[in-house]
């Protein structure tokens, strides 16, 4: 008999991936038509669309690959590439990224790059209103230690996620809003972490990863 939980998940992340690939292609599909139906100087603003569009599609493409599929288990293992795919994704939005200093940046133990994506991912969500996402790795003394601080105004995490982070939601409670958490908690777990959350009033949500 099939595993049901697996099928959920599985069917959840696809919907997630889904929503975050509907609009950057939609954009296209309408620069194109635009384009066709452009003359003069709309056939430079639909072609900008397009390039765009197709290019924020790509980065998307090029990120959750990483995140969500096994490639990134082997691929992902230094900053340096975990920034690219990470910078590429909230490129337009209004997060500032910052990150360890490259001669400073440690080699990440296999899967623990994966990880990483998804954290950075997870925390930028608790930034509605944009801010700065602070990313540090230290794998001195005791193992692996990931962090992602997100500061900014109204910083906060989402009533729906409170019981994924504290693994207290059942399977049946996953949406296509809340499995991205899932999938990172689930994930840290498999790699002998755990995800441990702090805020401090509204301006600031902390998100770390130690062994457990």
């Amino acid at each position: 008999m099939p595993n049901l939980v697996d099928i959920r998940v599985v069917g959840m992340l696809c919907s997630h991936l889904c929503h975050e690939l509907v609009n950057p292609l939609a954009a296209v599909n309408n620069g194109i038509e635009l384009l066709l139906e452009a003359a003069g100087d709309m056939q430079d603003d639909a072609l900008s669309l397009v390039e765009s569009s197709g290019g924020r599609t790509a980065r998307r493409l090029d990120f959750y690959r990483m995140a969500y599929g096994m490639a990134g288990v082997s691929t992902v293992g230094d900053l340096a590439r975990a920034r690219e795919l990470t910078d590429g994704l909230l490129k337009e939005g209004r997060l500032t990224l910052e990150w360890p200093d490259a001669e400073r940046n440690p080699t990440l133990e296999p899967g623990w790059g994966r990880l990483l994506l998804n954290l950075a991912a997870a925390a930028a969500e608790a930034l509605p209103r944009g801010g700065v996402l602070t990313i540090k790795v230290d794998n001195a003394g005791g193992g692996m230690h990931l962090c992602a601080a997100a500061k900014g105004d109204g910083a906060r995490i989402e009533d729906s996620l409170r019981p994924v982070l504290a693994e207290e939601v059942s399977i049946d409670d996953l949406t296509p809003r809340n499995i991205h958490t899932y999938f990172t908690v689930k994930l840290a777990e498999s790699l002998g972490g755990r995800i441990e959350v702090s805020e401090n009033g509204g301006s600031e949500v902390r998100f770390d990863i130690r062994p457990l």
